[in-house]
C-alpha cells in the first residue's frame, strides 16, 4: 500500500515538474468592441424630454457575449474564440444611449444604470443578433422590438420591430463584427427617427 501511494506521488511530482497539468487548457479568446455610432448630430432644438434607455430584454442565446452564428437551419452556435466585450442586452442598450446623445435630439439622455428622471423610457427585445448563411454567404441580422413607455402611467405610446442586415464583406471575425456594427446602426439611426415622430407634441 505504502509503494502504491509513493508511485502515486513521483507520477504527479513528475507531471508538475515537466510542466504538464490535469486541467484542460482554455483557449484564449479575442474580444471584439462595437464600435461608436456613427450617429450625426440633428439641426434644430432638441425636445425637451428626459429619455430613459432600458437594458434590452433578451433570450438566454441573446444574454451573452458570444458572437453568434447561424450555420444551417435551426442550429445556432458561436464564433470559436471570439467575443464581444460584454454581454448583448448592455452592448446594444450602451449603443442607443450613444447615439441618441449624439444626435442631440433630446433635452436629456440616460440609461437604467442610473435611477434619474425620465418623461419617457424606451423599452425593447433583442430578438435577434447574429449572422446567418444563404446560398453559402454569411449575413449579419440584427433586430429589435422597441416601446416607447410613458413610466407614470405605464402606458406603451408607440410600438415597433426595426430590422437590419448587412453583408460582410468576408466570412473572418473582424468583417463580420463590421457587418454587425453597420446593422445596429441602421437600426438606430430608423429607431432615432421614429422615436422623435412619435415624441412630437407629447407632454408629460
Amino acid at each position: 500500500m505504502r509503494l502504491k501511494t509513493l508511485l502515486a506521488g513521483l507520477m504527479v511530482a513528475s507531471l508538475l515538474l515537466s510542466g504538464c497539468t490535469l486541467l484542460p487548457q482554455t483557449q484564449p479568446a479575442s474580444f471584439y468592441q462595437m464600435p461608436p455610432p456613427s450617429i450625426e448630430q440633428r439641426a434644430g432644438e432638441a425636445l425637451p424630454l428626459a429619455l430613459r434607455i432600458n437594458t434590452p430584454q433578451a433570450g438566454f442565446a441573446h444574454s451573452s457575449p458570444r458572437l453568434l452564428v447561424n450555420p444551417q437551419g435551426d442550429q445556432l452556435s458561436s464564433y470559436k474564440g471570439a467575443r464581444w466585450t460584454e454581454p448583448l442586452p448592455a452592448m446594444v442598450r450602451e449603443h442607443l444611449r450613444r447615439a441618441f446623445v449624439q444626435s442631440g435630439a433630446l433635452s436629456s439622455v440616460s440609461s437604467d444604470e442610473h435611477a434619474l428622471h425620465a418623461d419617457v423610457l424606451l423599452g425593447s427585445d433583442l430578438l435577434s443578433f447574429q449572422v446567418v448563411y444563404r446560398d453559402q454567404q454569411p449575413v449579419a441580422i440584427v433586430e429589435l422590438e422597441a416601446r416607447l413607455i410613458e413610466p407614470t402611467a405605464r402606458r406603451v405610446l408607440a410600438s415597433r420591430i426595426f430590422r437590419a442586415e448587412q453583408l460582410p464583406a468576408d466570412p473572418q471575425v473582424p468583417a463580420v463584427v463590421r457587418a454587425q456594427a453597420a446593422a445596429l446602426d441602421q437600426v438606430t439611426r430608423e429607431l432615432i427617427d421614429w422615436s422623435l415622430l412619435q415624441l412630437q407634441g407629447f407632454e408629460p
